[in-house]
Order: structure tokens, then C-alpha cells, then sequence
């Protein structure tokens, strides 16, 4: 089971903010629960099956799914990529994100979310038809589809709101 807590542990990274504070959190504790686990060390797979969520308190960082599959390399060692697919939520720090499918690449830590892909924070909201965050970069980018636009919505902060004058005498 160790090996599992590791794959994890390395698509968490990727999703979590990179810095020296990243180094302290690598061992926090992460947890996964779903209905079955499948692993099929010859297809180098890791097939969390029914309800899965993965939650790494440490990072504040969450995924839900309906699966999640974790791809590794040819020694089973080094996790190449990690699909959610069906109801996946993610919850990274005060953002939060919805699509049906989202796919992680350690590589460059790059998530990218499709399937009505939106991405939440306080109550601003981006949607658009493909959302790709590279998180090394601390960056995103919002691909629309043939016929929709992206669509943001932004929210004025408490600070940034007209502060109502006094009548004048």
C-alpha cells in the first residue's frame, strides 16, 4: 500500500502550490478512499474505482471523482499521468474547480480540465470549454469551444467597492 500513498502523494504535488514550504508538507498524510482499487502492475495502472477521494489536508488539496487512474512508468516508480474522470471536483487552497474529466501531468505539472471545465474563487467564476493550469507558472489558460466563448465573471472586492459620501452641507 505504500506505493499507492505515493502516487498519490505525486499527483498532490503537482496540483499544490511549489515553493519551500512544498519541501516541509511532503510528508503530510494523504488519504484515499473509493469502492475498489484495481492495480495492474504489467498495464502500469492504479484504477480507484466508485466515489474515490483523495485528500491531502497538509497542502489543502482535495479530488473527488467518480474514478481516478494513475499511470507510471515502466518500473512502476514514477507516476507519468493521472486521469479523474466522471464528477470531479478539485479544491486547491481557496480555488475550487468542477468538469467531468481532468488530467495531470507531473512532468510539467500541468492539470488540464475538460468536460465543462469551471474554476471557482470566493465568487468569481471562469468557464469555458478546456481550462489549463500550469501550476509551476502559476498560470491558466481558457479555451473556448466552436461556438461558446470563455466566460469569466468577476466580483468587486470589499476593498475595491465605491465607499458611499456623505452629503455635503
Amino acid at each position: 500500500m505504500r506505493e499507492y500513498g505515493w502516487v498519490l502523494a505525486a499527483i498532490l504535488c503537482g496540483v499544490a502550490a511549489v515553493g519551500p514550504a512544498w519541501a516541509a508538507e511532503e510528508r503530510s498524510a494523504i488519504t484515499i478512499s473509493a469502492d475498489s482499487l484495481d492495480v495492474n502492475r504489467k498495464g502500469r495502472v492504479a484504477a480507484y474505482r466508485g466515489n474515490v477521494s483523495a485528500v491531502d489536508r497538509g497542502r489543502g488539496l482535495s479530488i473527488l471523482a467518480d474514478q481516478i487512474d494513475f499511470l507510471f512508468d515502466e518500473r512502476m516508480e514514477e507516476l507519468e499521468r493521472a486521469i479523474a474522470t466522471g464528477n470531479v471536483r478539485i479544491t486547491y487552497g481557496e480555488r475550487r474547480g468542477a468538469s467531468e474529466r481532468a488530467e495531470y501531468t507531473p512532468k510539467d505539472s500541468r492539470v488540464v480540465m475538460q468536460g465543462h471545465p469551471k474554476i471557482w474563487q470566493d465568487s468569481d467564476v471562469v468557464t469555458g470549454c478546456k481550462i489549463s493550469l500550469l501550476l509551476r507558472e502559476e498560470r491558466s489558460m481558457v479555451e473556448g469551444c466552436q461556438g461558446e466563448r470563455v466566460n469569466v465573471v468577476l466580483y468587486p472586492k470589499r476593498s475595491e467597492a465605491p465607499t458611499p459620501q456623505a452629503p455635503r452641507r
